[in-house]
């Protein structure tokens, strides 16, 4: 039976947490802490139990488009994808509430390949063209090497030499669980006037940190009394994920940046996180007047592996229409 979840349901949260855990395909994004931290005025977390057991979990946010309201499933929903029963019974189950709820649709952008779909029946959904949806369908991900000096030969030889250049550049580092949230945010709406984005309010990062506290690590970076380079992230599974980075437009040349991602390799390395998850890519290797073409080749520098390629946004309608 489909269930929406009671967040003030301390077993059931319990439960769901030790579904995901177990789950292969689970994302951060699809955890009950990022339903929380989210903005939109409508926002499920769905279950479905059968036998009372859960086979699968979405977190869904309200969006709307051309008039039409629909949900999102970020990196959801959270299933076995192997398991071919449970994935037609999700579409099934999904459809009826989309009906239910008056929603047109459902787009969902799930952590894995598009031959997974050869095992849905009957289903009405159209694969949208790769980066033009919610989410990147390539992830930067870096395999973290357990050993610091055979793990930086994987870099390419700018990323190593500036990487060891900013470790003479008395350089003042602190990592903790305490977010210097008022030099955290003058950085972040930096940042965001260059890479011309629209920020998130104060407000909104006071309450990721009061929700991921337990699991969120704050890095800093600063030159005397100069903050050069900051970030959250949090611990997910088997990933550090560099959540929200920041940096100083000024001071580039004591290279801040390059001082804290290694840091947060090393943090990696020394808690055994076998992977760090930098996020989507939003732009191609030719795509040189693209406003985020920088933020590109800093994250392929790192992913000496490549990107990984992943289902792009899938839209699945009702059909009540």
């Amino acid at each position: 039976m489909l269930y929406e979840l009671n967040l003030n349901d301390v077993n059931k949260i319990k439960e769901i947490k030790a579904f995901l855990k177990h789950n292969n395909y689970a994302n951060y994004m699809q955890s009950i802490e990022w339903n929380l931290i989210r903005n939109e005025k409508q926002k499920y977390y769905l279950y479905y139990e059968l036998n009372h057991k859960i086979i699968w979990v979405c977190n869904l946010l309200e969006k709307e488009k051309n008039n039409e309201k629909y949900v999102y499933a970020p990196r959801g929903p959270v299933l076995d994808y192997q398991n071919k029963e449970i994935l037609n019974l999700f579409f099934h189950e999904i459809k009826k509430w989309l009906v239910n709820n008056n929603y047109k649709y459902i787009v969902i952008n799930p952590e894995i390949s598009e031959d997974v779909f050869q095992n849905v029946n009957d289903l009405n959904y159209v694969i949208t063209n790769k980066n033009e949806g919610h989410d990147s369908n390539l992830l930067a991900i870096m395999p973290i090497i357990f050993d610091e000096e055979e793990l930086i030969k994987k870099l390419p030889s700018k990323f190593r030499q500036n990487t060891r250049r900013s470790y003479r550049k008395n350089l003042k580092f602190k990592l903790s669980k305490k977010v210097d949230i008022d030099n955290f945010y003058k950085l972040y709406l930096d940042t965001a006037q260059r890479h011309d984005f629209n920020p998130h309010t104060k407000a909104y990062f006071q309450n990721l940190i009061k929700v991921y506290q337990d699991d969120l690590i704050f890095l800093e970076v600063w030159y005397e009394d100069i903050p050069l380079a900051m970030s959250i992230d949090i611990v997910y599974k088997d990933r550090l994920i560099y959540l929200y980075g920041v940096s100083n437009s000024r001071n580039r040349n004591l290279l801040g940046m390059y001082y804290l991602q290694w840091e947060a390799i090393k943090y990696c390395i020394l808690n055994k996180i076998p992977n760090y998850d930098f996020g989507g890519v939003f732009c191609s290797e030719n795509d040189i007047d693209n406003k985020d073409y920088g933020l590109y080749q800093f994250k392929k520098g790192y992913c000496y592996q490549g990107f990984k390629d992943i289902l792009p946004d899938v839209i699945v309608r009702s059909n009540y229409d």
